[in-house]
């Protein structure tokens, strides 16, 4: 299976574990992202491991996006760099119009070089 096109960001998000309240979260900065996924590095250590589950937080104002004001993602984590307070995962119970932001966000993304992994 050929992995998704990704793509460099700098957009602040946070991981949050309840979608609608923003306590108990991590903030981060999204450092890559594709239609299947994400790679976010958090401030501090990060709290999650390999399974977990949470909502991917991300403000669109950063990709030019004006329709809302934030995107929230469901999203599994599928690894962890806790050296470098990193960690990656893959987008779940994606709707339509989630796909069709991302889609927008990666527009936005795509004239900075893809990311090599």
């Amino acid at each position: 299976m050929q992995r998704p096109d990704r793509f460099f960001s700098h957009a602040v998000i946070e991981a949050r574990s309840v979608r609608w309240l923003p306590i108990f979260c991590q903030s981060g900065i999204l450092l890559d992202l594709s239609q299947a996924g994400f790679k976010v590095e958090i401030m501090g250590a990060v709290k999650h491991k390999a399974g977990d589950r949470f909502w991917l937080h991300i403000p669109l104002a950063g990709f030019g996006i004006s329709d809302l004001p934030a995107l929230d993602l469901r999203a599994e984590v599928k690894w962890i760099d806790h050296e470098l307070s990193r960690m990656g995962g893959v987008f779940i119970e994606t709707d339509a119009s989630s796909k069709e932001l991302i889609d927008r966000m990666l527009g936005k993304l795509s004239s900075q070089p893809k990311a090599r992994m």
